[in-house]
């Protein structure tokens, strides 16, 4: 049995959000039709390696999905708002023909938006939302990111959002649709740094991260043998003191009255670095407990013995590719996801035959509840740090769930960054010293009133404090819990501590980011680190699914290597040959993959080129002749779109410095994405929310150090006396006096 057994799913979509989506739940367990266009899903040619991961454990109809509708439990479609009305697919079409259907969308925009008919492509969305713009590069203006993050976001979130509202429907009996988009997708990291505070916290000098942010590539340097290595930050940050230095033999290398590296200095320790191998440097500072990862080419690790342990690939003989290792399930689960097949011929299943497997069912579909949020009444325990961990339990919260964040008198590392406002919406704070023994009574209080715990802890810590799976069950038998590792919880990584830059390195993505032939570079938005969150949030929920079909709670993993290697998945490694299967290249200047899929400079801003496919590819070269460089720059942007409509190539702009117009737009405060609240630590704060299209929680806020402490306590049945106790034998922190250092920056 695995967890989705017995749920059925009918996909209609292509490319990676949906498709990818629907793999998730095909391998937790749901059975999957895929329905295809009468010549199959465009990816079967287009990109025959990718199809073949992004679509096993599947079954391949050729036709109308509208047979199945009424006996299967979930549509995922990926159409555009109008599209979808013009076949009846739109959730309120379907709630009318097909009660007790639930609908989950993903098209490029949501509904609402001035491009919610549009099917725009991942690198149209990044382009027109200005995340091209936000990367720093090998030079000025906007860049072309290779890795297409908005997808890979939306995938999670509409697995996540699809066993939200199954779970919803077992505890409540209501059937309720859920909708995001990529560009939904795409806004979940920039959530990390698209923000304008009234009042800047202590320790932070300004409100969001520059466009170009020195900083990012100031911890990658190279080695003797050629190869690079990433550290997590830069080397002061992490070699905490001279004697490691000396220890490491660098004493006479490096002024060792000016540690960190700068970028007045990075030269000279670049020098340092290009003095031994990269092996070399991973093997030594790993003894010191530094971070530091051998940069690798993008599929490099599949046979990593870290990766091969954890089950982040799989062998699976697919009959286009052949026997490869691919990009397995990236989370764990207690009942464990299983590989069904590979990726299905088209149409290699008669509709007769789903038919005949689905017998007919009728759902007693419930008045939806007052509150529409699938997680409504459950509660989340935040324990983890920075922001895989938190953002992870953020995504619970924005479902519903009540989310207490819990952590030291101190506070979190991540609240001295900007990314801490962008992890912790609606969440109230618990300050608390868990290693204090006064604090026991409390732990445990707390653990028996969750319903999940997710962190990113180190799990030998977090045993010790009885913060894993055992030491949680011992407590509360009926808890789920959900854990976020650097490179998974088995091999000899296990024990190492990781970042979101070591993540992309390990997996390959700060080489295809970076362009041919250039120095690896950090993409800068931290996507692993949110990605890895969102995976946590998808494994909680088929927990919480789990314990509510079987009455058995379950226990999830995944880790920053597992999302990085999911999102390689576009690549396969063969093992006839042991060969890393070929995927595009990104050009040395970061403007694209070919002529027809780049980005152009023009008199007065740049556009993107995303022909659809051959014909119009043709169609551009032909529009524009042998010089399209030159052609477009000698054009201003609108008069050079309008010349490629009527050329019929798919174009757009490029957007730029987009944070004010985002956070300013009607459209986007009226559709949720972009909010303003009003917080105890920052006053009035402007950011990024609404990944999916459920309701914001009431009062919603971003929590100061210990605003929740006595409310937390109370509830938990604490009087105010014993609450003051613990707080004057420094147990407790209660809610300080908001700290200002100075006006909105």
């Amino acid at each position: 049995m695995s967890v989705l057994d017995g749920v059925r799913i009918v996909e209609l979509a292509s490319g990676i959000a949906g498709p990818v989506a629907c793999r998730l739940l095909a391998e937790a367990g749901a059975d999957v039709v895929k329905i295809e266009p009468a010549g199959g899903d465009p990816d079967r040619a287009a990109r025959p390696v990718a199809f073949a991961t992004w679509n096993r454990s599947k079954r391949s109809v050729v036709g109308d999905p509208e047979p199945l509708l009424s006996r299967a439990d979930v549509l995922v479609h990926d159409l555009p708002v109008e599209a979808a009305r013009a076949r009846g697919l739109d959730p309120e079409t379907l709630a009318a023909r097909h009660p007790g259907l639930i609908v989950a969308t993903v098209p490029s925009y949501p509904t609402g938006h001035p491009l919610a008919d549009v099917a725009a492509t991942d690198a149209m969305v990044q382009a027109e939302q200005g995340f091209f713009d936000e990367q720093q590069g090998n030079r000025p203006g906007p860049v072309y990111i290779r890795l297409p993050f908005p997808s890979w976001s939306a995938a999670y979130l509409t697995a996540a959002g699809v066993v939200a509202r199954l779970v919803q429907r077992a505890r409540t009996g209501a059937v309720l649709p859920v909708g995001t988009s990529v560009f939904q997708g795409g806004l979940a990291p920039a959530a990390l740094y698209w923000q304008r505070w009234e009042r800047l916290p202590a320790g932070l000098d300004r409100h969001t991260l520059p466009k170009i942010w020195p900083d990012a590539a100031l911890s990658i340097f190279g080695c003797a043998d050629g190869r690079y290595v990433q550290l997590a930050g830069a080397v002061g940050g992490w070699i905490e003191s001279p004697p490691v230095l000396e220890a490491l033999a660098l004493a006479d290398l490096v002024d060792l009255s000016e540690v960190g590296v700068t970028p007045e200095n990075w030269a000279t320790w670049d020098r340092v670095f290009r003095t031994r191998s990269s092996d070399e440097w991973r093997d030594e500072l790993g003894e010191a407990d530094v971070p530091c990862i051998v940069v690798r080419e993008l599929g490099e690790c599949f046979t990593d013995e870290q990766v091969r342990v954890n089950g982040y690939v799989a062998e699976v003989d697919d009959p286009v590719v052949g026997r490869a290792l691919q990009a397995g399930p990236p989370v764990e689960t207690s009942t464990p996801s299983r590989i069904t097949g590979p990726a299905p011929a088209a149409g290699s299943t008669a509709l007769d035959e789903v038919l005949t497997r689905w017998a007919p069912r009728t759902h007693e579909v419930s008045v939806p509840p007052v509150d529409p949020r699938p997680l409504a009444g459950l509660r989340v325990l935040d324990f983890g740090s920075v922001v895989a961990g938190p953002f992870g339990a953020q995504c619970l919260g924005d479902l519903g769930a009540d989310v207490v964040k819990v952590e030291p008198l101190a506070g979190d590392r991540g609240r001295g960054l900007t990314q801490f406002a962008g992890c912790h919406r609606a969440k109230r704070s618990l300050a608390i010293d868990l290693k204090a023994p006064d604090a026991r009574e409390a732990l445990g209080r707390l653990i028996r009133s969750g319903d999940v715990v997710l962190h990113n802890m180190r799990l030998g810590p977090a045993a010790r404090l009885g913060l894993d799976g055992p030491g949680l069950r011992a407590v509360n038998p009926g808890i789920v819990f959900s854990h976020v590792s650097a490179y998974g919880p088995r091999g000899p990584m296990a024990p190492l501590p990781g970042y979101d830059p070591t993540a992309q390195a390990l997996t390959g993505w700060e080489h295809a980011n970076a362009g041919e032939g250039r120095t690896p570079i950090w993409l800068r938005n931290s996507v692993f680190d949110v990605q890895s969150g969102m995976i946590a949030a998808f494994g909680a929920l088929l927990g919480l699914y789990e314990r509510e079909t079987t009455g058995t709670p379950g226990e999830t993993g995944t880790s920053l290597l597992a999302a990085g290697i999911t999102a390689a998945s576009e690549v396969a490694v063969t093992l006839a040959d042991g060969a890393v299967t070929p995927a595009p290249v990104l050009d040395a200047d970061q403007t694209g993959l070919d002529p027809a899929h780049r980005l152009y400079r023009c008199m007065d801003g740049w556009l993107l080129v995303d022909a659809a496919d051959e014909g119009q590819a043709e169609a551009f070269a032909a529009h524009l002749g042998p010089d399209p460089v030159g052609a477009l720059a000698a054009q201003a942007v609108d008069d050079a779109l309008a010349g490629l409509a009527a050329a019929g190539v798919r174009s757009c702009r490029v957007a730029e410095d987009r944070l004010d117009a985002f956070m300013d737009s009607v459209v986007h405060a009226d559709l949720g994405v972009a909010r303003t609240l009003q917080t105890r630590g920052y006053g009035r704060l402007d950011l990024v929310a609404g990944f999916w299209d459920v309701p914001a929680a009431p009062g919603e806020s971003v929590p100061d150090l210990g605003e929740h402490t006595r409310e937390l306590l109370a509830e938990l049945g604490y009087d105010d006396a014993t609450i003051e106790g613990l707080a004057e034998g420094g147990v407790i922190r209660l809610a300080a006096v908001p700290v200002t250092s100075g006006g909105r920056a």
